[in-house]
C-alpha cells in the first residue's frame, strides 16, 4: 500500500510540475494562439468529448492502426521464419531499408500509389515489420542448442520441436516487439494521417487545425493522442503480462 501510495505521489508531482511549467510558459508568451493555457486546452477537450465526430475520429484512427499493425506483426512474423529457413541473405537488405527511411517518405512517396485511406495503414505496417522480424529472428536463434540436441536425439517432430523448443524461446521476444512496436505504430498512423488526411480521423483534426489556427483544437487533440497513446501501451503491457503469466520480456 506504501509503495502504491508513494507510486501515485510520484506521479501526480511530476504532472504538477510540468503543468506548471506549461502555465508558466503560456503565460509569458501571453498568445493564445501560440501557446494555450492548460485550462483553455482542457476546457476545449471536454468540448470535443460532447461531439460524436470526436469519438468516430478516435474510432477510425484506431482502427487504421491496429489494421497496420497486425500485418506488420504477422508479415514481421512469417518474414523472420523465412530467414530462418534460408531466405535471410533476400530479406534482411530489404527490412534495413524499411528501418532507415523516415517515416514521412515512406508516406509521401505511398500517396503516388495508395489511396489516402489505406496509407495510413501501410505506413503503420512499414514501421512495425522491422521490429517484429528483428526481435523474432533473434529469439529463434537463442535456443539452447542442449534443448535443441536432445529434442533431435528423441526424433522430435517439426511441429513437437516447433512446440517445446522454438516457441518458449521466441515467445519473450515477440512480446517485447510487439510491446515496442505499439507506440510508434500510434506515432506513425496518425502522422501517417496528418500527411494524406483521411476524412474522419485524429490526423485530419490536426491539419485542420493547424491550417485555421485553432491553436486550443490543436493542443486537445494532441492531448487526445499522448492519453490514447499511455491507455493503449499500458493495456498491452497488462495482456502481454496476463499472456506469459507475469514473467519480464525479453
Amino acid at each position: 500500500m506504501n509503495k502504491t501510495l508513494k507510486k501515485i505521489i510520484k506521479i501526480v508531482a511530476c504532472a504538477a510540475f510540468w503543468l506548471g511549467v506549461w502555465c508558466v510558459l503560456s503565460l509569458i508568451v501571453n498568445k493564445s494562439v501560440i501557446l494555450p493555457s492548460p485550462l483553455a486546452t482542457v476546457k476545449r477537450l471536454f468540448e470535443l468529448l460532447g461531439t460524436g465526430e470526436f469519438y468516430l475520429s478516435c474510432l477510425s484512427s484506431l482502427g487504421r492502426v491496429f489494421a497496420g499493425f497486425l500485418i506488420g506483426t504477422v508479415l514481421g512474423t512469417a518474414l523472420a521464419a523465412l530467414s530462418r529457413l534460408g531466405a535471410e541473405f533476400i530479406i534482411s537488405p530489404a527490412v534495413s531499408v524499411i528501418k532507415a527511411t523516415p517515416v514521412a517518405s515512406i508516406i509521401i512517396v505511398m500517396l503516388f500509389f495508395l489511396v489516402r485511406d489505406v496509407v495510413p495503414i501501410t505506413a503503420t505496417a512499414l514501421m512495425v515489420t522491422p521490429i517484429l522480424y528483428t526481435n523474432v529472428l533473434k529469439g529463434s536463434r537463442s535456443a539452447d542448442k542442449n534443448i535443441s540436441e536432445v529434442a533431435a536425439v528423441y526424433g522430435f517432430s517439426r511441429a513437437k520441436r516447433l512446440r517445446y523448443v522454438t516457441m518458449p524461446t521466441v515467445t519473450p521476444f515477440f512480446m517485447a516487439g510487439i510491446q515496442s512496436a505499439v507506440g510508434l505504430a500510434w506515432k506513425a498512423g496518425v502522422a501517417a494521417e496528418v500527411l494524406c488526411t483521411p476524412k474522419t480521423s485524429i490526423g485530419s483534426a490536426l491539419w485542420d487545425s493547424k491550417t485555421y489556427l485553432l491553436s486550443e483544437d490543436l493542443f486537445a487533440w494532441t492531448l487526445t493522442v499522448i492519453l490514447l497513446s499511455i491507455v493503449i501501451e499500458k493495456l498491452l503491457v497488462l495482456a502481454i503480462s496476463k499472456l506469459t503469466g507475469g514473467r519480464k520480456n525479453a
